[in-house]
């Protein structure tokens, strides 16, 4: 079903559908409204409740169909917001209907799902993007270029964090190993994508935590150790079983150190005395400027508009994936495992 909302008038050189208007999808909706060259057309969700909620919030039609959102002849791009095992799906039907794809990340469950919707996409001629937004927060962009300036010299260890609460509740999907990759394709990709852009290719992994033991269908951690062609080493850990959401890294090289911590760099604390409705007790923000979801969300844009690659091309989301298989691997066994050489050229 649809139904019609009234939107304010406005240019719109690049009209989406959002399918999934869940957590990420409110987010991603939020951010192009806020743009005066974009729009929400359409806003697909199986709850037609929801659908209709975050339509009426960016003056948006809404319909519980992705094939009458992503097929609309008033869209040109399509966010896709649902659970990962879906993604492949949602694309195909992006690509056989001509839109562009922007993606959350993870890409996909797998690599060759991966690589199928880059295939569909280039086929058809448009263009893929995934979701790693942590390439847009203007801490970890800083770090990239730190390092490629050799201001620590040579990286030596890394260690770098992503902690949360459990998820599980409010989503069962997010635990669906199988079919979504738990927590190690969820939360610990960001990392895992992240590091990749810092230092490239990954020769070694070893990884213990929950994920393969009764615990993980309501706690989830992981630790993996990762070793890098070009010498570094870095320790990273995520969690589904803290109290709260925070994220650091630490990177020490031959000249320095450098540091970040979201809990220390947050502007704004936010403190109640408990968490209701869905808000945590204590919120740390930074108020100023552009969100990183709206950065991801402005380069898409731009970078379809004038032809030119994306920093998170498809090629490279398969790549954060592949590690990922890879870490769960080792961690199933308890080995170490080497994962396979990925080439990741610059894809449209």
């Amino acid at each position: 079903m649809s139904n019609q909302k009234t939107r304010p008038e406005r240019a719109a050189s690049i009209r989406f559908a959002v399918i999934g208007a869940g957590g990420m999808g409110a987010v991603h909706a939020a951010s192009i409204a806020t743009f005066a060259d974009a729009a929400v057309t359409w806003v697909a969700d199986v709850d037609d409740a929801r659908s209709s909620r975050l339509a009426t919030q960016v003056g948006a039609r809404a319909t519980t169909s992705m094939e009458e959102a992503v097929g609309a002849g008033d869209v040109d791009a399509v966010v896709i917001a649902l659970p990962t095992s879906l993604h492949r799906l949602a694309t195909e039907l992006a690509a056989a209907h001509g839109k562009h794809v922007f993606c959350e990340k993870p890409v996909a469950r797998t690599p060759d799902d991966a690589q199928a919707m880059i295939d569909a996409c280039t086929r058809a001629g448009v263009r893929l993007m995934i979701g790693h937004v942590v390439r847009f927060f203007d801490e970890y962009a800083t770090i990239k270029r730190l390092l490629d300036a050799g201001t620590i010299g040579q990286p030596g260890m890394v260690r770098a964090s992503r902690l949360n609460a459990p998820v599980m509740a409010r989503s069962a999907w997010f635990a669906d190993l199988e079919r979504n990759g738990g927590i190690v394709c969820d939360l610990m990709i960001h990392e895992l994508d992240t590091l990749r852009w810092y230092f490239g290719a990954v020769e070694r992994v070893f990884a213990h935590g929950l994920t393969y033991t009764p615990y993980q269908p309501t706690r989830d951690y992981a630790m993996a150790s990762l070793r890098f062609r070009n010498g570094a080493t870095a320790l990273v850990e995520t969690s589904w079983a803290h109290t709260g959401f925070r994220t650091a890294i630490e990177l020490s090289g031959q000249y320095g150190i450098i540091r970040h911590a979201s809990d220390t760099a947050a502007t704004l604390t936010v403190e109640r005395t408990a968490a209701e409705g869905g808000i945590p007790a204590v919120v740390r923000q930074r108020p100023l400027g552009e969100s990183p979801y709206q950065r991801e969300l402005r380069h898409f844009i731009d970078r379809v508009r004038t032809d030119t690659p994306f920093l998170t091309s498809g090629d490279e989301g398969k790549a954060a994936v592949a590690l990922a298989c890879a870490i769960l691997e080792s961690m199933r066994t308890g080995r170490p495992t080497h994962p396979e050489p990925v080439v990741t050229p610059v894809h449209r």
